[in-house]
C-alpha cells in the first residue's frame, strides 16, 4: 500500500507529482492543502491539522474524514506523518512539503530525516517528491539509490562526526565535514545507482534532481 501526504506548499503540477498524487493507496491531506485539493475534484481518505487553515463550512461538509490534531508543539506534516503510519503501509511519498515560504521548506525537509530514523527498520520506505527532483533520507551506516545517470546529488546531514564515503559520484565525500548544509552538494551521478558509507549511523537527506 502507498500512502501519500500532501503538505500545504507547491501543489502537485507535473505529470509526475500529479500521477502520484492521482496513484495514491491512501491520500492524507494537511489541513492547509485541503481547500485546494477540493477545488481540483479530489476527495482525500483523510483531513488533519490543528484546522486553523480549513474554511468551516469545509469542515462541516467533510467532518466524516476530518481528524483534528491540536498539538502545537508538532507542525501540520508531521501530524500526517503520525496518521500515515497507523497502519504502516509498504512506502510513503510526500508531496507539496516545498515551496510559498522558504523557512517551511527548511522545515519540512528536516523533518523527512527525523520521519526516516522512525522508520528504520520498518520495511516502509518514505520520500519528498517536488516539482524538481526527490528527497531521500535513511538513518544507517550504508545507503544504496537508484537514480538516472548523469543527474545532481546533495547530501545533507547534521552530525560534524559524521565521516561519508560514496560510490557511483562524481566527487569523493570522504573528505567532507558535515558542519554546514552546503558542503555535499551539487555531486553528480556517474550510473545508474550509487551507494554512501558512513562512519557511524547518522539521519542523511539525499536530493536526486530530475534528469534534464
Amino acid at each position: 500500500m502507498t500512502t501519500v501526504i500532501l503538505a500545504n506548499g507547491e501543489f502537485p503540477s507535473s505529470e509526475r507529482t500529479a500521477g502520484c498524487l492521482a496513484q495514491a493507496d491512501r491520500l492524507i491531506c494537511c489541513d492547509g492543502a485541503a481547500k485546494r485539493l477540493l477545488e481540483a475534484g479530489i476527495v482525500p481518505d483523510l483531513i488533519t491539522g490543528d484546522m486553523d487553515s480549513l474554511p468551516l463550512p469545509l469542515q462541516e461538509r467533510y467532518a466524516d474524514i476530518i481528524r483534528p490534531d491540536r498539538d502545537q508543539e508538532t507542525n501540520d506534516l508531521t501530524k500526517a506523518f503520525k496518521a500515515a503510519v497507523n497502519p504502516l503501509p509498504d512506502s510513503i511519498h510526500i508531496l507539496g512539503a516545498t515551496g510559498k515560504r522558504e523557512d517551511h521548506t527548511m522545515a519540512n525537509v528536516s523533518l523527512l530525516a527525523d520521519y526516516a530514523a522512525e522508520l528504520a527498520g520498518s520495511g516502509c520506505d518514505i520520500d519528498m517528491i517536488t516539482e524538481s527532483g526527490v528527497f531521500r533520507a535513511f538513518y544507517a551506516k550504508d545507503a544504496v539509490f537508484s537514480c538516472p545517470a548523469g543527474v545532481e546529488i546533495s547530501i545533507f546531514a547534521f552530525d560534524n562526526s559524521l565521516r561519508m564515503s560514496c560510490e557511483g559520484l562524481v566527487y569523493d565525500t570522504s573528505r567532507v565535514a558535515f558542519d554546514t548544509l552546503w558542503k555535499a552538494t551539487l555531486n553528480k551521478s556517474l550510473s545508474e545507482s550509487f551507494s554512501l558509507h558512513l562512519n557511524h549511523p547518522a539521519k542523511v537527506i539525499v536530493f536526486i534532481s530530475n534528469p534534464d
